[in-house]
């Protein structure tokens, strides 16, 4: 991979990590607990949240499996196809998770 592309991915991993992070995501709003610490230091509870946020990709995922087994335009964006929406989706989760493990994807 070029060095600008890598660049590039290391950028839209932060740059969707820290956007979901002000949107609240990563912020437990009952406790103030930091989730992505937790993650980070893969406590009991940052483990089960890992396991949450893989299973968030795979539903987004399966989601897309179905629309392509129905042949359906995606329910909210209906100009575009429902793969191609929920396969994007799971991309934004998967960057947001390495984002809050820190890990090099685009190594």
């Amino acid at each position: 991979m070029k060095l600008e592309l890598i660049e590039q991915l290391r950028e839209l991993q932060k740059s969707i990590h820290d956007n979901n992070v002000i949107a609240g995501w990563w912020n437990d709003i009952g406790t103030g607990v930091d989730l992505a610490e937790e993650v980070r230091n893969k406590t009991r509870f940052g483990k089960a949240l890992i396991a949450e946020k893989l299973c968030l990709v795979h539903s987004e995922v399966s989601e897309g499996m179905e629309g392509v087994r129905k042949n359906l335009p995606d329910d909210k964006l209906p100009h575009r196809p429902m793969i191609e929406v929920e396969l994007a989706d799971a991309v934004i989760r998967i960057l947001d998770l390495c984002g809050a493990l820190k890990l090099d994807l685009s190594g």
